[in-house]
């Protein structure tokens, strides 16, 4: 599989990666077992990328994924929300306590929010350039759903590789259009970032057109790769078929798109706002504390709920 490089860092990736996200406690809990099969599927594939975070709790799979891997070592994003440099040191200490890995390729401030979040992170973006000096990760980046947002990274000189939400139909791209957060990768990477898309399904939401929907994000010239959740070894295969040009059939991709599914909200975005609930016709929604509830018996995954979430809290995992 051929490889990019993300910007100016030298890191060489293929266009296609593992995001370790879906598969994670938050979100389908494969086991440890589980996770790693499929990790060492797609690079036994030739996928050399493997995104992670320490929110995911995904470590062990990608450990284990590692562990077992007799080829050459692939390409590893991890990410942290925290903000002072103690509390990034002990993130970085980690990720690479718990992969077992001797340095993190990139490590990236997790979901920067607006100039405020940026600017409180500052700590955290001291240890992270004291890390690399020491050789403990190799370039610095940071992720964001906002474009504003990664328009402002863009321009921060510490940060190297950007991590946006991209996809065909701009979904979970809060505060701007699909072509202005277009725009500005563009421009970013002419100016020697590196960027990988996170989300190029749209939370899953793109599901049933998934082939089509990776086409578009692997052919743009606004990203160098991007991240895709996978769970099973059907998603890795037709997602690596499409990523070298290979013809997807349609049985196949109905198959990939049928597999079990249900309805998940991240409650640590949710602003309990109530969109989604009177957006549900099935009632499948209902008042939470926190978030809303989920009446899985009743929802039929039509993702009508997700283009009214502000804040993209909304996935079919």
């Amino acid at each position: 599989m051929e490889k990019y490089k993300l910007g100016a860092t030298g890191i060489e990736v293929t266009r296609l990666g593992v995001g370790s996200l879906t598969m994670s406690p938050i979100q389908r809990a494969l086991s440890v077992e589980q996770g790693a099969e499929v990790i060492l599927h797609a690079l036994a594939r030739g996928v050399n990328f493997i995104d992670t975070a320490q929110m995911y709790g995904s470590y062990p799979q990608v450990a284990a994924a590692l562990r077992q891997w007799k080829g050459e070592l692939p390409v590893v994003a991890s990410k942290s929300a925290v903000k002072s440099a103690a509390a990034m040191e002990a993130a970085v200490s980690e990720c690479l306590e718990q992969t077992g890995l001797g340095r993190v390729d990139i490590f990236l401030l997790h979901a920067v929010k607006d100039d405020e979040d940026l600017t409180a992170r500052r700590g955290a973006i001291d240890y992270l350039l004291e890390a690399r000096k020491k050789g403990l990760i190799k370039a610095i980046g940071a992720s964001s759903h906002s474009a504003r947002t990664i328009q402002r990274l863009s321009e921060t000189p510490e940060i190297e590789v950007l991590h946006p939400m991209y996809n065909r139909d701009g979904i979970g791209i809060l505060d701007a259009s699909l072509d202005e957060m277009t725009a500005i990768l563009k421009a970013a990477r002419h100016h020697g970032k590196g960027v990988y898309a996170m989300k190029p399904l749209g939370g899953g939401h793109l599901r049933n057109e998934a082939a089509a929907a990776l086409r578009w994000v692997f052919a743009s010239d606004a990203v160098d790769a991007a991240v895709v959740g996978m769970t099973s070894i059907d998603e890795v295969d037709m997602n690596v078929g499409v990523v070298m040009g290979e013809s997807i059939s349609e049985d196949f991709a109905e198959k990939v798109a049928g597999q079990p599914r249900r309805l998940f909200i991240n409650s640590s975005l949710c602003r309990n706002c109530g969109a989604c609930i009177r957006a549900c016709q099935q009632q499948a929604l209902i008042p939470g504390e926190n978030s809303p509830s989920i009446e899985h018996g009743r929802c039929i995954l039509c993702g009508y709920c997700a283009p009214v979430c502000p804040m993209f809290a909304i996935r079919i995992v």
